[in-house]
């Protein structure tokens, strides 16, 4: 059951909404789902560092460029529109890796292609306008790009035909389908962090009397606003109007209070509106789902060990990144459920779409890429590991970059939020680096 919203659409969007979806045939076959790319096996720190400076310049002229994409362990193809300064954008993005690159090297493959980036995101901001204002019900769950083909991806269900062959009527091969399910967020059911608190950690949702919780969710990274630092975390653990908004060490269970060490703070601020369980729309579809703890210490560690108990070891945090990754970048996650998982792939970062009844953006969508028999094998985030940490390795260091923070997870999928909807948010704010 979806929760009634009030919704504005552009025009052009409102008069798409109203034509009607045309019903499947026997001679009108519903358009094909698409696997999602492959993972590009264990990539070097330098092309990660190639591909996120390529990007940076894709990202910055959207109209010049179309996308960038990890191929290998030291491949990196850049795809750009036609037009008569080819060879010099071309030019100009194999510059941009060789700053990037250190000792090993890199290929960069420029390939032409008929779209640019900005094409893909008009197409993707009207399918986005269409999935809000109900046009296809709960069988368009969202909608992301492919950068690399500056084309739009429908995430759709194994029964949305009918929404296939009406997305497809309406904007052509701009737009390519992928099989999700729907997302759900993972709060609920690394344990006993005490301050100052690590990334990764787990934490158990309290009201302000200490006579009640609900829920269990985990902590990402500090960042300082208005000159006083704060931790991150999902914003569906932390509701605008939740009646539980401390966060204490989720190992105690106890009415009794444990040593205030074990205290993560209390709720400052959220993207989400409504209670746990009860969701409305608070700004998530603009920034994303995240929530600021304030009311203890937190620095700059994630912790990095598989096991859920006990003791635990832990990286730095030395660079982070406000801005959106290549699809193909290999990131790793950590939260209170699944400790850290790593090679989780970036499929489609700039993924936007219904999780936990809500519309939500500024999302990454990735999948494991570890393989079993030819499959995948579903690896992924859990409940409770909401509000996580999502990071990646710095090249020639052993600090890692903050990409981001868990939102939810969907069969084979899980999301996050990107930093950098923290960012557009509020552009002053900041992250203290080892």
């Amino acid at each position: 059951m979806r929760l009634v919203k009030s919704v504005t659409v552009s025009l052009s969007a409102l008069i798409l909404a109203l034509t009607p979806i045309v019903p499947a045939s026997a001679d009108q076959p519903a358009p094909a789902f698409e696997p999602a790319p492959p993972g590009p096996g264990l990539v070097s720190p330098e092309t990660e560092e190639a591909a996120n400076e390529i990007n940076a310049l894709v990202e910055a002229s959207p109209e010049k460029y179309t996308g960038v994409r990890i191929t290998g362990p030291d491949a990196v193809t850049v795809v750009l529109p036609p037009g008569p300064d080819f060879e010099q954008r071309s030019v100009t993005v194999r510059g941009g890796a060789k700053r990037a690159v250190g000792t090993r090297p890199v290929s960069i493959k420029v390939e032409e292609g008929n779209r640019s980036l900005a094409d893909a995101r008009r197409t993707k901001a009207e399918i986005g306008e269409l999935i809000r204002a109900g046009t296809y019900q709960d069988k368009v769950i969202g909608v992301g790009l492919d950068p690399a083909r500056g084309i739009a991806v429908a995430y759709a269900t194994s029964d949305s035909d009918a929404a296939r062959i009406n997305l497809k009527q309406r904007f052509g091969d701009s737009v390519v389908f992928r099989l999700a399910d729907g997302m759900k967020v993972a709060e609920r059911d690394r344990s006993r962090d005490s301050a100052p608190h690590y990334a990764g950690a787990g934490y158990r949702l309290w009201n302000e009397p200490h006579t009640g919780e609900a829920g269990l969710c985990s902590t990402s990274f500090p960042v300082v606003k208005d000159g006083v630092r704060h931790m991150l975390t999902a914003g569906h653990c932390m509701p605008g109007a939740t009646n539980y908004p401390r966060a204490w060490a989720a190992t105690f269970t106890s009415a009794t209070p444990p040593s205030t060490s074990y205290y993560f703070g209390a709720k400052v601020t959220t993207t989400v509106g409504g209670e746990l369980g009860a969701y409305t729309d608070g700004n998530q579809d603009l920034y994303g789902d995240f929530s600021l703890l304030q009311g203890s210490t937190y620095v700059n560690a994630v912790y990095n060990c598989a096991n859920l108990s006990g003791s635990c070891s832990s990286l730095l945090v030395g660079a982070v990144s406000w801005s959106t990754p290549a699809n193909g970048t290999s990131v790793c996650t950590s939260g209170r459920t699944t400790g850290q998982i790593c090679r989780h792939i970036v499929t489609d970062a700039n993924y936007e779409g219904y999780v936990g009844g809500l519309y939500m953006r500024q999302l990454a969508l990735i999948q494991s890429d570890q393989d079993n028999d030819g499959q995948y094998d579903c690896t992924t985030i859990q409940p409770g590991d909401s509000g996580g940490a999502v990071y990646q390795g710095v090249s020639g260091s052993t600090m890692v970059r903050a990409m981001g923070i868990i939102t939810g997870y969907g069969g084979c999928h899980s999301l996050y939020t990107k930093l950098a909807g923290v960012k557009a948010w509020d552009s002053s704010i900041s992250m203290p680096l080892n």
